[in-house]
């Protein structure tokens, strides 16, 4: 066996020297506590800038009691798929709710957002069939587009005239999909919505939307990018995130009861995986219920003020921070090894802000991502600027 092994571990070091060399090695912290403007990484405690929990939900209070209450009455885990015995009540309870707020028919819950978007387009999209998709995509998006068996083609990042020629270059395809993130989660930007449906329109293109980042924070009602740009009816179906501003894990699809109905009987990472433990569906209750108050609202407002706030004054500094509008704000910087000494003087500094690297960027922009939470103080993002502000270009 040894000398299958040898030679397989020396090709894999051989590898990640290759990595480390070019500076785009990755290694695992530990993180110890909860999740919030502080947070305790290999031992040490740091105001952190780095996680998508955009409303401070992870840790609230009424997520943990809810979460807490379910333990107690259901147990650690769903213990089975949803199709043989793990479709627990408050799995139906939630995504009945989740429909009734996103003003669709029906919703199914995934463990992830990553499975969700898989189960839609390995579902719904095959060979025949055309998908589109802008190239910054999520990469749950780009390989479930590639594992359908569709022809896969990407347009340059929200270059909808781009896409809407695409759609129309084959004039065959059994059926067309224009697939899309709301909010691209290393850039901050938005996608223009109304641009990519009119071109969809035109080619009778079923629009695909993922809301991951979007989902809780954009919208008067916090749905997300369509409910705010004001194109919910044209979407065919949205994919949404738990594990971001709702504080909690796993993914939802939303959209009109047959697809649901399908989706349960022919998507695969649906159907061949472990329901989500019933604790966290409790969780994303109660964020729901706080999503939609007055709290909710204002938590929406407040982290969307600091995204502009701190946009202005790092580009005031001279920082390059793209066309970011929510509150992912990336200072792009380059090459690797830049951003990589840029998040080492922020941690020496007790900031911690991610450096951001290929291949989740393209080559050649590198960069510190950084993300808002509605409970980061004023005093929190006061402390972030002044260490920026030694770090100007």
């Amino acid at each position: 066996m040894q000398d299958v092994l040898a030679p397989w571990i020396a090709a894999l070091r051989h590898d990640l020297d290759t990595r480390r060399s070019a500076h785009l090695f990755r290694e695992l912290r530990e993180v110890a506590g909860p999740q919030g403007p502080t947070l305790r990484v290999d031992g040490t405690q740091y105001l952190q800038f780095s996680t998508n929990n955009y409303l401070g939900l992870a840790s609230d209070p009424a997520l943990v009691d809810a979460a807490r209450t379910a333990l107690d009455k259901y147990g650690v885990g769903a213990g089975a798929s949803r199709l043989v015995a793990g479709s627990m009540e408050l799995h139906h309870e939630l995504e009945r709710a989740l429909a009734e707020f996103k003003g669709a028919e029906a919703a199914l819950l995934c463990p992830t957002g990553f499975t969700a978007n898989l189960a839609v387009l390995t579902t719904f999209a095959g060979p025949g069939d055309l998908v589109v998709s802008d190239k910054l995509n999520h990469a749950s998006l780009l390989d479930g587009a590639r594992y359908s068996g569709a022809e896969c083609r990407t347009f340059p990042h929200r270059a909808y005239d781009r896409a809407a020629a695409l759609l129309t270059r084959d004039a065959n395809p059994r059926r067309r999909f224009l697939v899309t993130d709301t909010v691209f989660s290393m850039d901050g930007d938005i996608a223009d919505l109304p641009a990519a449906c009119a071109g969809a329109t035109a080619s009778s293109t079923l629009i695909i939307l993922d809301e991951a980042h979007a989902t809780g924070v954009l919208g008067e009602q916090g749905r997300g990018a369509a409910e705010a740009q004001r194109v919910e009816s044209s979407v065919a179906l949205s994919v949404g995130t738990l594990s971001k501003a709702f504080g909690s894990v796993g993914g939802f699809i939303t959209g009109p009861r047959p697809a649901i109905d399908m989706l349960i009987n022919a998507g695969r990472s649906f159907i061949y995986t472990t329901a989500l433990p019933p604790a966290c569906s409790a969780a994303s209750l109660a964020a729901l219920r706080l999503i939609q108050s007055a709290e909710g609202r204002r938590r929406r407002q407040r982290v969307l003020r600091l995204a502009a706030s701190i946009k202005r004054e790092l580009e005031s500094l001279g920082f390059n921070c793209g066309q970011s509008c929510t509150p992912i704000i990336p200072i792009l910087l380059g090459a690797p090894e830049r951003a990589l000494a840029a998040a080492a003087h922020l941690k020496e500094r007790g900031i911690w802000v991610p450096a951001i690297r290929p291949p989740t960027v393209p080559r050649g922009q590198a960069r510190l991502r950084i993300s808002l939470m509605a409970t980061h103080t004023d005093a929190h993002v006061e402390q972030l600027l002044h260490e920026l502000k030694k770090m100007r270009p």
